[in-house]
């Protein structure tokens, strides 16, 4: 029905066309005067019935040609509907056959031919994560292919911004701006939350950022080194069977407006990450990278100056 309604002056004008032309040739009575008529009839002149038929194509040329101004022939086009019923009859089921055909000629012809020459329509954009908030953590739940089309899906755990790396730190990380003891970081920042959302992992990424200020080589180092330690911190929380990695994400280059939240910072967050399932042969740094990327939650991997993931045990 939305394609009639859209394609209503096309069929309109088609069946319009269709039956006038038919109803012209069919139906239009030429000037033919009835003592003509009626000579013929009385005299049984046979030769003049014969001929009436190049009489009537000769005199519907004239009158067209006489009718050559605008105005004759709207006043002949007006005739046509002086006629009686049958003639509208007529014009009226040629008008439906003629519409039918639009219709058809419409749907194929005019409609594949758009379609092919249409514009490829770009992509849908990626979903956003599912997020989940618990007391000092935000999880965000994102999936990614890598570039074989290989699945895999994560939980991406941050911890909120009252826990960040001490500013030029690796090994201390702070709460609502005071450093924690060592002693008790394992404790503090894997709270139950977190365990517990690193409990089906079937592998473990730990994320080492640097803030935007400083020296490029030596941020991107420093984010090397606290991968290092949160994989140190995470690696009494898993079990010795799951495999643990580090992602250098280096330093902080790209702000993300959207991203930065009252309860999330970007700069120098705690960040570890689950794998909680995959295809086989899944490449989990290009399918993390996608997972990242495109997301207003989330910054893309391209905020940062680096993307490196090695194996820590």
């Amino acid at each position: 029905m939305p394609s009639l309604i859209d394609g209503l002056v096309w069929y309109a004008t088609g069946g319009f066309a269709i039956g006038f032309i038919a109803a012209w040739f069919v139906c239009a009575n030429p000037e033919r005067s009835t003592d003509a008529l009626a000579y013929a009839s009385a005299t049984g002149d046979e030769d003049e019935r014969r001929g009436g038929i190049l009489r009537w194509l000769w005199r519907g040329y004239r009158a067209y040609d006489k009718g050559a101004g605008w105005w004759d022939r709207i006043s002949w086009f007006l005739g046509l509907f002086k006629s009686n019923a049958g003639v509208a009859m007529l014009v009226a089921t040629t008008g439906a056959a003629g519409t039918y055909g639009a219709i058809q000629i419409h749907d194929r012809v005019i409609v594949p031919r758009q379609l092919e020459t249409a514009a490829v329509p770009a992509p849908p954009p990626p979903a956003e994560p599912e997020v989940r908030q618990t007391r000092n953590s935000t999880v965000f739940a994102i999936d990614g292919r890598d570039k074989a089309g290989r699945h895999g899906s994560f939980d991406v755990v941050v911890l909120n911004k009252s826990f960040l790396w001490v500013r030029g730190s690796a090994e201390d990380l702070e709460k609502d701006g005071k450093a924690i003891p060592r002693e008790e970081l394992a404790s503090a920042v894997l709270d139950d939350e977190v365990r517990n959302a690193l409990s089906e992992a079937k592998d473990v990424i730990t994320v080492g950022t640097a803030s935007q200020e400083g020296i490029a080589a030596e941020e991107v180092a420093r984010a090397e080194r606290r991968a290092k330690q949160a994989a140190s911190l995470v690696a009494s929380a898993v079990g010795s069977d799951v495999p643990i990695y580090t992602l250098n994400l280096g330093q902080y280059r790209d702000p993300c407006a959207n991203c930065e939240t009252g309860g999330t910072s970007w700069q120098r967050p705690f960040i570890v990450i689950a794998v909680k399932e995959s295809d086989p042969g899944t490449d989990i740094g290009e399918a993390l990278a996608d997972a990242m990327s495109g997301k207003k939650q989330l910054p893309s991997p391209t905020s940062y100056s680096a993307f490196a993931l090695t194996r820590f045990r």
